[in-house]
């Protein structure tokens, strides 16, 4: 949700249940009348707080369009939402401009007009026709939410949320405007705001899927991992086909370790979405985590394949490039990352290990130099460097005073609670020649039960150095 992005207009299903689609397809007649009450004289009056919701139009009502041949603007008008719940924007423009040359002031027609524009990223057109059914029609819950949804793709979040507020007091049970704030709330990061109307949107609608979905994906973000998954499991009860429902719940299955209820989650949203990019990519890191690097790799070259711009598809297989010891494939990958994303620090630094692994060791502290500056709390990227600088065999890379002050940074942000930490910090310690604090803090890496465990050979070597007087030489 970074960035411009295109509105999720109110047009699709899952946003128009209760607004015009169901009316416009089996009430023609009446929507007729109202359009020439609102061209004719003072603007509709606000929505009534309790109604009957629209009833979802079928595939007999879409037959019976397509068999019209349009003669009003009201024909036109049908067209039109019809090709635009289709998918067909300019299709959809084309039939509502029709209708806006027979019967200018018809308000809908320049909503969904705008609407249709939104959709196709022409978001100048898209406001100007906004803003010429407000006029019409002051009183249009709908046109204020699809003119909020505008806003908020070009990132003026302040006018889009006046125009969901608006919406909202003119139409207190529209579900579509509370659950567009809640995404204003959610990315100004008032996460808490967001799920209040969320759940706003869930009294209204109780089965409204897309409100489950957005405020499971809220709390996924504050790590309410129980309560996400209530919400994503009604979500795609309500809604099997929704796809991002599937990759969402995956993604809290992967973060609470069911990797193979996860691979499912994700399997299936491929299944629906055949281009969903993120949930290849995220099937690959279930893979990863459970040692299938092959199946991992395919995964991450289809997400690329499907979105080349994805810095972190690049970036995970690059990873496991890494994890299979294909070095210099690791370095390629990372480089299209870097490439595409300049300040990605994780992917600088961990080409710069697989420089080092290498022994490309100018490369490899330039890119650790430039993961630290990016992100100056990078622990991994400063002990690293602080290694490197600590043991290197190759004497000119040796810096015994800066691998002590980046050891010790790396120390103090992880609050001295890593044993890991520790042992590097020893070294550079060695290598500045105070041995005894080397000692001593060598020591209290092997306190630790776990890294006594896996690392213990090497450190008591090392330790056995120190106590000699001798610094630490890495292979």
């Amino acid at each position: 949700m970074n960035g411009h992005r295109y509105p999720v207009m109110i047009s699709r299903r899952t946003w128009s249940r209760a607004l015009l689609l169901g009316t416009c397809l089996v009430a023609g007649a009446a929507r007729a009348q109202l359009a020439q009450i609102r061209c004719a004289g003072p603007p509709s009056a606000p929505v009534a707080a309790a109604r009957a919701p629209a009833r979802e139009p079928t595939v007999k009502d879409y037959e019976q369009i397509l068999r019209r041949q349009p003669r009003s603007a009201h024909d036109y008008y049908d067209h039109g939402v019809l090709h635009e719940r289709m998918g067909e924007h300019t299709s959809a423009i084309l039939d509502y401009t029709q209708a806006i040359g027979i019967e200018p002031c018809l308000a809908q027609a320049y909503e969904r007009r705008g609407a249709a524009y939104a959709s196709l990223g022409q978001f100048e057109r898209a406001l100007k026709d906004l803003d010429e059914s407000v006029r019409i029609d002051a009183n249009s819950a709908s046109a204020y939410v699809n003119r909020g949804a505008t806003y908020e793709a070009i990132g003026q979040n302040q006018r889009a949320l006046a125009d969901f507020s608006q919406a909202i007091a003119l139409d207190p049970q529209s579900a579509n405007a509370y659950l567009r704030r809640g995404g204003s709330f959610e990315l100004t990061g008032e996460l808490e705001r967001a799920i209040r109307e969320y759940g706003e949107a869930i009294r209204i609608n109780p089965n409204e899927a897309q409100a489950y979905f957005f405020r499971g994906r809220t709390l996924i973000r504050q790590r309410q991992f129980e309560r996400a998954l209530d919400d994503l499991d009604q979500a795609i009860r309500l809604d099997p086909r929704d796809a991002k429902a599937h990759q969402s719940r995956a993604a809290v299955f992967a973060a609470i370790g069911d990797h193979a209820r996860s691979i499912q989650d994700y399997s299936e949203a491929i299944r629906l979405d055949a281009r969903y990019a993120l949930a290849y990519q995220g099937r690959g890191d279930a893979y990863t985590r459970t040692g299938q690097p092959e199946r991992a790799l395919r995964d991450y070259t289809e997400a690329i394949r499907i979105n080349p711009k994805n810095a972190y598809a690049y970036y995970s297989r690059g990873l496991a490039h890494a994890g299979k010891r294909d070095y210099q494939r690791a370095i390629e990958d990372m480089t299209e990352a870097v490439g595409l994303k300049p300040d990605f620090a994780p992917a600088l630094r961990q080409r710069g290990m697989n420089y080092r692994k290498l022994d490309q060791l100018d490369r490899a502290v330039a890119d650790f130099d430039a993961a630290i500056r990016f992100d100056a709390r990078d622990t991994v990227a400063l002990n690293e460097l602080a290694w490197l600088l600590a043991t290197s065999k190759q004497a000119e890379w040796r810096d015994g005073k800066r691998a002590v002050e980046l050891a010790r940074s790396a120390c103090n942000l992880s609050g001295w609670k890593v044993p890991g930490l520790f042992d590097t910090y020893a070294a550079a310690l060695a290598e500045a020649g105070k041995f005894e604090d080397a000692v001593k803090w060598q020591e209290a890496a092997l306190e630790s039960a776990e890294f006594a465990r896996t690392q213990g050979d090497g450190a008591r070597a090392r330790l056995q150095l120190y106590r000699e007087g001798k610094p630490y030489r890495a292979p």
